[in-house]
C-alpha cells in the first residue's frame, strides 16, 4: 500500500479527503493528516509518505515552503497541490520542486481520485524501475570529471538539472547546457537522466512547459500569446501546435473546459 499524507489547515476539507476518496481501494492508506506546514513535516519524517495531498495557502507555513523543506529532509514524494493560487511564479515554483500536480478549488473529489489513481500507477512504476535499476550492475565509462561528480549521488545531480531546467523554461536550452552545468558529459547526462525520469530530455522539459502552461490558462487571465511566450514559445501557433498534442485541446478550449467545470 502506498502512505499518502494529508495536509489543509481547514478541518473540513482534511475530514472529507480523508473520508470521501476510496483510499483502500486505490491501494493507499492514509498515514498522516496535519493542519500546518510544520506538523506536516514532522510526520513526513516519521512515515516517508509516497505522495502528500497539501493545500499552497496555509498560515505561517505556506504549501510551497512546506514542500521545499520536504525536499530538504531528502524526500522525493509526488506531491498534489489543493491551489486557488493565480500567478506564473507559483507554477514555476511549485515545478522547481518537483510538484507535478494541481488542483484547483473548489474540489472535485471525482477529479481529484482520477489524478491519485494517475499519480499511483507513476509512484509503482518508478519505484518498480528504481528495483530493476539498481539490481543490474551499470557499466558506463566516465571521464575524470564525471568521476568527481559520483560524491554526488544520481539524486542530487537530477535535483539539480530539474531546478536548472525549470529556472530556464522559458529559454531554450539544451542537453549539453544542463549537461555541462552540472560537470558531467551529455552522454551520461541522457543515461542519468532518462533511468530517472523514464522519459527524454525534451520529453521532460515540454511536459514542464505544459503543465506550466496548463496552471497558468486555468489559474491566470493572460493571453496566450503571453503564456506560451513565458514557458519558452515565442510563437502563439507553435505553442498551440505543442499544446494541442499533449492534450487534445486547443490552449483556448482548455481554458474555457476547465473554467467551465469550476461553475
Amino acid at each position: 500500500m502506498l502512505k499518502v499524507l494529508l495536509v489543509d489547515d481547514e478541518a473540513p476539507i482534511l475530514n472529507n479527503l480523508n473520508r470521501v476518496l476510496p483510499w483502500q481501494e486505490m491501494g493507499m492508506t492514509v498515514a498522516g493528516m496535519a493542519r500546518s506546514g510544520m506538523e506536516a513535516l514532522r510526520i513526513a519524517d516519521e512515515e516517508r509518505p509516497d505522495l502528500v495531498l497539501c493545500d499552497i495557502r496555509m498560515p505561517v507555513m505556506d504549501g510551497l515552503t512546506f514542500v521545499g523543506k520536504l525536499r530538504e529532509l531528502g524526500l522525493n514524494s509526488e506531491v498534489l497541490l489543493l491551489t486557488g493560487y493565480q500567478e506564473f511564479d507559483y507554477a514555476r515554483e511549485a515545478i522547481r520542486l518537483g510538484v507535478k500536480e494541481y488542483i484547483c478549488k473548489p474540489i472535485h473529489y471525482e477529479e481529484l481520485g482520477n489524478k491519485i489513481r494517475e499519480i499511483g500507477i507513476q509512484i509503482r512504476s518508478r519505484q518498480f524501475k528504481d528495483k530493476l535499476y539498481n539490481s543490474i550492475p551499470l557499466f558506463q565509462e566516465v571521464s575524470a570529471a564525471e568521476c568527481d561528480n559520483t560524491k554526488k549521488s544520481t539524486e542530487q545531480l537530477m535535483n539539480s538539472a530539474v531546478q536548472y531546467i525549470t529556472e530556464h523554461l522559458n529559454s531554450d536550452i539544451s542537453i549539453d547546457e544542463v549537461a555541462h552545468k552540472l560537470g558531467i558529459s551529455g552522454s551520461y547526462f541522457c543515461l542519468l537522466f532518462k533511468n530517472r525520469f523514464a522519459m527524454t530530455f525534451v520529453e521532460y522539459v515540454t511536459l514542464q512547459r505544459m503543465e506550466a502552461a496548463k496552471f497558468m490558462l486555468v489559474n491566470s487571465d493572460k493571453s496566450i500569446t503571453t503564456i506560451g511566450s513565458g514557458v519558452g514559445y515565442q510563437e502563439r501557433r507553435y505553442f498551440t501546435k505543442v499544446f494541442q498534442k499533449q492534450t487534445g485541446m486547443s490552449p483556448k478550449e482548455y481554458r474555457d473546459c476547465k473554467r467551465a467545470e469550476v461553475r
